[in-house]
């Protein structure tokens, strides 16, 4: 696999990760208007309406993707896919939504009232939107998938740039006016997507029985693997129990804020790879070439970008961006940056899922979770809370070498191939100078 043949498709792919680091500078704009409480409680939100989202597509899209190359299974195909996504993501929040006392009570307070009300409105929008995601994926459309997000955070900017204008300080209730006016207009412009792009129908030789054989195992996976990327903050108010955990957790996922620009990254290679990689899967060398490159040319950014912000510039960035009442992130963002250096071996996962080694998946997944869930909720249940990103670490640590130990064994993956980005990259501005 040569990376100029695919520039295109890799520049849209990452202008598209590109969105999402700039509203990660939003969210430093937001941290700025607003305090750990306001912020806690919107990104306990957020992060429950996205793991829902993940683990819905596990569970109803992976399959387009999987099942994908044949173009007369994609009518029945998407037809599954549709009523299956639609199902979990509108029971799941419904379910939650009448049981929100009881949650309430197990997270030390009634904020879970309050977060509850929204999840089955926003549930709805979310639908075509992530549906859209994974037809473009599997055709290798990164374009359109770049104007759904660019119309989602570009509207949800417009307002929360408006409320800081009108008012300065932003409460929970503005920050989910503006997530509930993105995810409408990006919705709408998804469902326009999907009407041009795709059709239903019952034509096609996948079976609901093997779609579902595929769905199952992925979306264990899923629950588990998104755990911790999702549901860690709320491990953390569990624990805490008490008024004073929306606060910390405002103090947490401000850094993990800054840190998902890591996991950002990490996800658009994966999303790029994984299509490649069944629709190369029965080319073994191809398929090494892919997962050696992705993975080298994130680990080198990572390791050149790890080592600069712990040399101070994370310390300046925090203190000099971030206002007072949130200086505390900085321990737990330094500490998270370790967990990024095992990220690129993490995404490996996918490689093992194109080649139907997903009971593999599955397992290390599980592991990874229930370890770094544990870890977190003793480190806040004694009240060391600068020490909760641990977790973080631990989950990744697991998954990436428990994930390279797997591929190393299944297609080979050499040492000296690890730091192959460099050589390539050189490579690649000669070429480009020569012409």
């Amino acid at each position: 696999m040569r990376v100029k043949d695919h520039l295109d498709k890799i520049s849209w792919s990452f202008a598209n990760r590109l969105i999402y680091l700039i509203w990660g500078l939003v969210n430093l704009i937001i941290i700025g208007h607003t305090d750990p409480y306001n912020y806690g409680l919107y990104f306990l939100f957020t992060q429950l309406i996205t793991y829902l989202a993940s683990v819905s597509d596990s569970f109803s899209l992976q399959g387009l993707i999987q099942f994908g190359k044949k173009e007369e299974d994609r009518p029945k195909l998407n037809s599954i896919a549709m009523l299956l996504q639609s199902f979990f993501l509108f029971i799941i929040p419904v379910i939650l939504f009448l049981f929100r006392h009881y949650f309430a009570e197990l997270l030390g307070g009634d904020d879970f009232i309050e977060v509850s009300y929204f999840l089955p409105l926003i549930s709805v929008f979310v639908i075509p939107r992530t549906f859209a995601y994974k037809v473009l994926a599997r055709d290798l459309d990164y374009k359109k998938s770049f104007i759904i997000d660019f119309v989602n955070f570009g509207v949800m900017t417009s307002v929360i740039i408006f409320y800081i204008f009108t008012t300065d300080f932003l409460y929970f209730s503005d920050l989910i006016i503006s997530y509930l006016i993105g995810g409408i207009s990006s919705g709408i412009y998804s469902t326009i997507v999907l009407i041009r792009k795709s059709s239903f129908g019952f034509k096609g030789k996948i079976t609901f029985k093997k779609y579902l054989n595929f769905a199952v195992p992925w979306t264990v996976h899923a629950i588990f693997y998104s755990s911790v990327k999702y549901l860690d903050v709320y491990a953390i108010s569990f624990a805490i129990n008490s008024t004073e955990s929306i606060k910390i957790v405002g103090l947490y996922s401000s850094a993990k804020t800054l840190f998902k620009v890591f996991e950002q990254l990490s996800d658009g290679v994966s999303a790029l790879v994984y299509p490649s990689a069944i629709k190369n899967i029965d080319y073994k060398e191809k398929v090494r070439s892919i997962m050696t490159k992705s993975t080298s040319f994130i680990l080198v950014l990572n390791i050149t970008i790890f080592i600069i912000l712990q040399l101070g510039v994370a310390d300046f960035l925090i203190y000099n961006f971030l206002p007072h009442k949130f200086h505390e992130a900085t321990s737990y963002f330094k500490i998270m940056l370790f967990a990024s250096l095992f990220l690129p071996f993490a995404s490996l996962n996918m490689i093992l899922t194109a080649i139907n080694k997903i009971k593999s998946v599955v397992y290390i997944s599980i592991i990874a979770a229930i370890t770094s869930l544990i870890s977190i909720f003793v480190i806040a249940y004694y009240n060391e809370f600068q020490f909760v990103s641990l977790g973080i670490v631990i989950y990744y640590v697991i998954i990436g070498t428990s994930s390279l130990y797997i591929v190393k064994k299944q297609l080979g993956f050499p040492i000296s191939d690890i730091f192959r980005a460099i050589p390539d990259t050189r490579n690649f501005i000669k070429e480009t100078f020569k012409r």
